[in-house]
């Protein structure tokens, strides 16, 4: 038993010197000895730090803190001197850095939408869904190929829009023309291209068979010839006054192109029939204006006004050519000859 008791207290005491030792290791740093052996890796990171060699008396804790990148692109050596301990530089690089697993997630989302965008866009234009389609004509040189988009749902265009396009299944050709039918048409809607002999000629975009967005031509050369933005079916800069507040009823369409008044000029009636229209150059009224009663079931011309050709034609007062009565019979003609006299003096 006393053997038992001997061994134990010996075991005992041998642990206990064994944490001294560990715990009193580093004051042998400062002893006269000298600075223990450095190791490569120590030796290195020194060298890196431009420390003298005196600042090699450093614990191995105080060596991993200042080897952390925040100790060294956030200046642990100088706000918080050698001895800074390994949370305090936790907290600086926690501090200094971005959460980079956050803008890791926010990039994915954010390539994920461009993705969902972009195969949308060959499905739907502006939330209106759409099928593809395509004409060809010619051959040879003169091959001209249209690639365009149509509603995929019957969608009644804009009743204010003057031209509209659709596609013409039977004759195979886009057109803008006054269609029998306006129920069973396939509207033009979303990206259209046309190629001229293999080379793109004009691009744009369509919304319920009007123009909108940005238009471009080009020439063989892929030269820019023209361009334009609409607003599904008006020049985008125009000046458009309601008659409501809610902007469903349009009272006319002031043209401008460019910060100009230029263009095709419009008004209507509170019913939505069209009242007016003509032409504006630089401002200035110009060519035949024509006036229009409201009746809802067919069209009657009101007056047919003349204005000078261009701008530059001044001095000249317009000339009323026609007026009809409600139901389209003629009240008022200028007479033929002295309308002719009275152009043929102008270009004189």
């Amino acid at each position: 038993m006393s053997r038992i008791l001997i061994v134990f207290a010996f075991l005992m005491l041998t642990t206990v010197a064994g944490a001294l030792a560990q715990t009193t290791a580093p004051a042998a740093l400062t002893t006269a000895g000298g600075p223990p052996v450095k190791s490569k890796k120590q030796k290195s990171v020194l060298d890196q730090l431009g420390l003298p060699v005196s600042s090699s008396m450093l614990s191995g804790s105080a060596l991993k803190a200042m080897t952390k990148p925040s100790a060294l692109s956030g200046g642990l050596m100088e706000s918080s001197g050698l001895g800074s301990s390994v949370a305090s530089t936790k907290e600086l690089f926690s501090e200094t850095l971005p959460d980079l697993g956050l803008k890791i997630k926010q990039l994915r989302r954010k390539y994920a939408d461009k993705s969902r965008k972009k195969k949308q866009s060959r499905t739907d234009y502006e939330g209106l869904g759409m099928v593809e389609a395509y004409t060809k004509i010619g051959s040879g040189d003169r091959t001209i190929i249209e690639k365009f988009y149509v509603l995929k749902s019957p969608q009644a265009p804009s009743a204010y829009a003057r031209e509209l396009f659709w596609y013409d299944q039977k004759n195979n050709r886009v057109t803008s023309s006054v269609p029998t039918d306006r129920a069973s048409v396939l509207w033009l809607h979303g990206p259209y291209k046309r190629y001229q002999n293999g080379d793109l000629v004009e691009e744009g975009f369509y919304y319920a068979g009007t123009k909108d967005a940005r238009w471009e031509k080009y020439d063989a050369n892929f030269m820019l010839l023209d361009k334009a933005r609409w607003a599904r079916g008006f020049p985008a800069e125009s000046r458009i006054v309601w008659y409501d507040s809610a902007h469903t009823k349009i009272r006319e369409v002031m043209p401008v192109e460019f910060g100009k008044v230029r263009g095709t000029y419009l008004a209507f009636h509170p019913n939505g029939q069209l009242a007016e229209e003509g032409k504006y150059d630089n401002g200035v009224k110009v060519g035949r204006w024509t006036e229009y009663y409201p009746q809802t079931t067919r069209r009657f011309r009101r007056k047919l006004t003349q204005y000078p050709r261009d701008q530059w034609e001044t001095g000249i007062e317009p000339l009323v050519l026609t007026e009809w009565d409600e139901k389209g019979k003629a009240v008022y003609e200028r007479p033929k000859d002295k309308t002719v006299k009275e152009e043929e003096a102008d270009n004189q």
